[in-house]
């Protein structure tokens, strides 16, 4: 190699060089990349040959910035042979598609959430794994190692099957994303995580009515020492429980909600009660019409009894515009219920939350429906049929089921 200050041609417009001064190797670029032609940069390093590679890593990258085109990636046919595409450069343009994509759509928002947690997530994202390698070098088998890499450099050195199915997702977007954009010629096939469904917790009819009769006492017995705020609180939260049981809601549906969508159905026939016809604007699964029982007509009638009728109202705490805190407010109002009846948690010990609500519905409908047809109930809740043999069917005890399936039209009210 040459002396301290001389420069070493590697290729035409790229050299390396020492500065006085310095021990480590400089790489050097000749090439118009926006309004520069001249980049320089330290390799680190005092080996020839790693800097040497690290130079012509230097040269690829601004091969690849003076081709980027409104913030493109070049396809790999415009590049040369040599040159890679670098995961983590593909994957920033896949999380700007998404970005720009997202505008105000929640489901599309969450979606951005997902990949970027999938990605980013510090000790064992994507971007952890395969940081500047070759995107067009991932195989099957490279993503196996990943798999192996997320567990190794997980907190508590194990993961669960959902968490590596969720950024296995992400991956695969992205190399879709790759082969759409020609930086790829083909797709890996994606390794297969077995899930391991556990159940949901959820109430029983005793203990959903336990928590909503407290909530309504706890309301009442404020309003006779004349804390009508403290009153008003326990109230909602009374009817709350009872609107979603009897609506089949996720807790991400119900505090967009507002009084202009939702539809007060009379009784058309003499069998049926009056009931709700709610209109999900962003619901995890896209927008839809949800059905509801009769009793969440009742709980919206208090509701506009003591909210007074206004579209542009929130059905449930209006008074706060920004609506993750309505969220948040609601959840630490409900777990402050949980521990005064002692519902915290279930038989196994599970904890549960809001989203025990929407379990309760799904199953107190499915044990105390007369006849349900599960693909009008699937579709009223935005699921599927495979979700509710997975988490709600398969998990009935031999005596639920037992009774569910010699029932005479028994109709039993929550």
């Amino acid at each position: 190699m040459a002396g301290k200050t001389e420069a070493v041609q590697l290729r035409k417009g790229l050299s390396l060089y020492k500065q006085p001064g310095s021990p480590n190797w400089y790489a050097r670029v000749y090439m118009a990349v926006g309004s520069k032609k001249l980049h320089a940069k330290s390799t680190g390093t005092t080996d020839a040959k790693l800097a040497a590679k690290l130079a012509e890593d230097f040269w690829a990258d601004c091969l690849i910035k003076s081709k980027i085109v409104d913030g493109t990636v070049p396809s790999r046919s415009d590049l040369p042979t040599n040159v890679s595409l670098r995961f983590d450069r593909v994957a920033d343009e896949y999380i700007d598609r998404l970005e720009k994509r997202a505008g105000s759509d929640k489901r599309r928002q969450r979606n951005l959430t997902d990949a970027k947690w999938a990605i980013l997530s510090s000790r064992n994202g994507l971007a952890a794994f395969f940081k500047k390698s070759d995107i067009g070098s991932i195989t099957t088998d490279r993503i196996h190692d990943y798999l192996a890499f997320q567990i190794d450099n997980s907190v508590k050195g194990t993961l669960a099957p959902a968490t590596q199915k969720r950024a296995l997702s992400v991956l695969s977007q992205i190399l879709k994303f790759a082969f759409e954009k020609r930086y790829i010629s083909n797709i890996p096939l994606m390794p297969k995580v077995k899930l391991v469904d556990n159940p949901r917790p959820w109430f029983d009819l005793k203990e959903y009515q336990k928590l909503h009769v407290t909530a309504r006492w706890n309301g009442r017995r404020a309003l006779k020492q004349g804390d009508i705020e403290a009153a008003n609180r326990w109230l909602e939260l009374a009817d709350y429980i009872v609107f979603m049981v009897n609506s089949f809601l996720r807790p991400s549906e119900w505090y967009d909600i507002k009084q202009k969508h939702v539809r007060i159905v009379p009784n058309a026939k003499p069998t049926y009660d009056p009931h709700l016809e709610l209109t999900i604007i962003a619901g995890k699964t896209g927008q839809r019409i949800v059905t509801t029982m009769p009793r969440a007509a009742a709980a919206y009638k208090r509701i506009i009894e003591r909210t007074g009728k206004d579209p542009e109202k929130f059905v449930f705490l209006d008074q706060y515009p920004i609506r993750q805190t309505a969220q948040e407010r609601m959840r630490d109002r409900f777990e402050a219920l949980l521990q005064q009846t002692g519902l915290v948690f279930n038989s196994f010990g599970q904890k549960r939350t809001l989203y025990s609500l929407r379990h309760s519905a799904l199953m107190l409908r499915l044990l105390h429906g007369d006849d349900i047809n599960l693909l009008l109930l699937a579709k009223n809740a935005g699921t599927s049929i495979d979700q509710f043999e997975r988490f709600y069917l398969s998990h009935l005890k031999t005596d639920q089921m037992l009774e569910n399936l010699h029932s005479f039209k028994t109709t039993k009210r929550y």
